[in-house]
């Protein structure tokens, strides 16, 4: 590593917390000063970045330099993942793909962060191995919602005269945290800018997204609010492989690490999510996870239903 110029570059521009900026900037520092750590340093980018290898975890020479420089790993992670941003930029350049797209993707980083903090009161990343798909140029922040490279997990899909079978090419999608609220108005702009970007791939005339999410769990619609964002996104899709689960393994995205919905008493209720689930979860009820699907027309979401028509339809 030479400089850290662009890293302090993105967290000025995505306005980091300033806590985050210093642990950030410390690690950073801490590695030019140490010509043993910049050495370490330099293998993980030669392995990451230019050879494109060992994209799913680097945790061994991770460990090494975080014992180095005397900071946790998880920061580590982090100080790497942002400064592999800077050739990234050059990838978008490359490819043609607009600086807008970069900036809403590289944003994800930040939001790793915060959970990060929540969850280990670390300002790093827990999860290095989930950025694989980014700097690959397989996945892609586009407005609210996150779109990927995907390819159909279930058999056949025949309805609304598509017809779409296993392993054909869809787009996946993720749902970043602490991006504002889950809107209709946010995830129609973030399938119109999927639709611009990918429907040459589909032949013009709409998109298929699929996604596995305990936040389309069917039954989150008797669990949450009825004027809830998260409740009306769920009628955005198509349920095609519902299922509930004894342990909840998602329970930490909502209660935070270490915590087991199989123990509801012991389950914080600050917000009115948290609040819903635990009440749930206090009847001795399940949640679960939906694998469902989305297709859009450019203008029309053609798999959004009512909530009268989706409990006919679906029993939920």
């Amino acid at each position: 590593m030479k400089d850290y110029k662009h890293a302090l570059l993105v967290m000025e521009k995505q306005d980091y917390p300033a806590e985050a900026r210093e642990v950030i900037i410390r690690a950073n520092k801490k590695i030019l000063a140490n010509s043993e750590a910049n050495k370490i340093y330099e293998s993980m980018y030669r392995a990451y970045w230019v050879k494109k290898k060992n994209f799913n975890t680097f945790a061994d020479k991770s460990k090494a330099l975080a014992e180095l420089i005397g900071e946790n790993v998880y920061t580590v992670y982090l100080v790497f993942l942002i400064n592999c941003t800077k050739p990234l930029k050059a990838a978008y350049k490359k490819a043609g793909i607009s600086e807008d797209i970069y900036w809403n993707t590289i944003i994800d980083l930040k939001v790793k962060a915060l959970e990060c903090k929540e969850n280990f009161d670390v300002w790093g990343t827990f999860v290095e191995g989930w950025f694989r798909a980014f700097y690959t140029l397989e996945r892609f922040g586009l407005g609210r919602l996150q779109f990927e490279l995907s390819d159909f997990g279930e058999e056949f899909y025949d309805e609304h005269g598509i017809f779409i079978k296993d392993s054909e090419f869809v787009l996946g999608l993720h749902i970043p945290s602490h991006l504002g609220p889950l809107t209709y108005e946010a995830r129609l702009d973030s399938y119109k800018r999927a639709f611009e970007m990918f429907k040459d791939r589909f032949g013009g005339k709409y998109i298929v997204i699929c996604c596995g999410s305990w936040l389309l769990y069917p039954d989150n619609l008797n669990i949450l609010p009825e004027n809830s964002n998260a409740a009306d996104f769920i009628l955005d899709f198509e349920p095609l492989d519902i299922k509930r689960t004894y342990d909840f393994g998602d329970c930490w995205r909502l209660f935070g690490q270490g915590k087991s919905c199989l123990k509801p008493a012991e389950l914080q209720r600050d917000t009115t999510m948290q609040k819903a689930f635990a009440e749930w979860f206090d009847q001795g009820k399940k949640a679960g996870s939906a694998y469902s699907m989305v297709i859009f027309d450019g203008e029309k979401i053609l798999t959004r239903r009512t909530r009268e028509e989706y409990k006919a339809k679906y029993g939920y």
